[in-house]
């Protein structure tokens, strides 16, 4: 499936609108979940194995639900935030939809081809894209293009060295032999390794295992073992997934969680 022009428009604005609402003056996201979380959405991240499910987009009530597997390497996690909120965008709200689970990006479903054509634009919009060949690249040849070039874009765009070449050759910047080519020398050198040789971040390059659940899930949690409503073994279960202990909590006679618990 292909895309009509009028409907890549409107998923350009989408993404512009957003860039928009987050103030982003830079070429890239700093911190794509904090971004998220600016325009409305709780984001939820767990490391649930990398050969788990990438992330999915909910509607739970009146809340708007990412959640994004940090098992996986933080560049395919931050792709993986950016196409939820296009499903949040484009499709829970559009079609009425309260839930799309991603399994694999590749899936050609129109819905999964939009959404990556939405994250595209909102972590590598075409004009800043060539406004940093031209200011930071000083407009070198691209025939002459190298490994640590890429790694350049990749590291100011905080992408993927693989979405780099894929964007790139989509908005014709790159023909197939020059591709061909930069995919080699990623083969030979590894991206950590082009990464570190331009002091880029290769954090990029590995899983985070980040674990953040919002605060408010927690206090109703902890509220709820209080109140007597469950018992303690679902606190305990509920803890441990972020790594803290019942022991901390079991009293109930300690004061309520403050309103500035946050775990990240």
């Amino acid at each position: 499936m292909s895309m009509n022009k009028s409907r890549q428009l409107v998923i350009e604005r989408a993404a512009e609108n957003v860039r928009d609402e987050c103030n982003v003056t830079d070429y890239g996201f700093q911190n794509i979940f904090e971004a998220a979380e600016k325009v409305g959405y709780r984001v939820i991240r767990y490391p649930i194995g990398a050969e788990s499910f990438l992330g999915f987009a909910l509607i739970k009530d009146t809340e708007r639900i990412i959640f994004s597997n940090s098992s996986q390497i933080l560049s395919r996690e931050v792709f993986s935030v950016a196409h939820e909120m296009g499903h949040q965008r484009l499709h829970l709200s559009e079609q009425g939809k309260t839930m799309i689970r991603d399994d694999d990006f590749n899936d050609r479903d129109d819905d999964e081809i939009e959404a990556n054509y939405f994250a595209a634009c909102l972590l590598m919009p075409t004009d800043k894209i060539f406004k940093f060949m031209r200011l930071e690249l000083n407009d070198k040849n691209i025939k002459i293009w190298n490994g640590l070039d890429i790694a350049r874009i990749q590291t100011t765009f905080n992408v993927s060295y693989d979405m780099t070449l894929v964007r790139l050759k989509a908005l014709g910047i790159l023909d197939n032999t020059i591709l061909d080519n930069l995919k080699l020398e990623k083969i030979e050198k590894t991206a950590t390794a082009l990464l570190k040789a331009i002091k880029g971040n290769s954090d990029l390059c590995k899983s985070s295992e980040a674990k953040k659940i919002p605060a408010e899930y927690l206090e109703w949690v902890i509220s709820n073992y209080y109140d007597k409503l469950i018992p303690r073994k679902s606190l305990e279960t509920a803890l441990d997934f972020v790594d803290l202990r019942a022991d901390d909590f079991a009293d109930p006679s300690e004061e309520r969680i403050s309103k500035s618990f946050i775990v990240s």
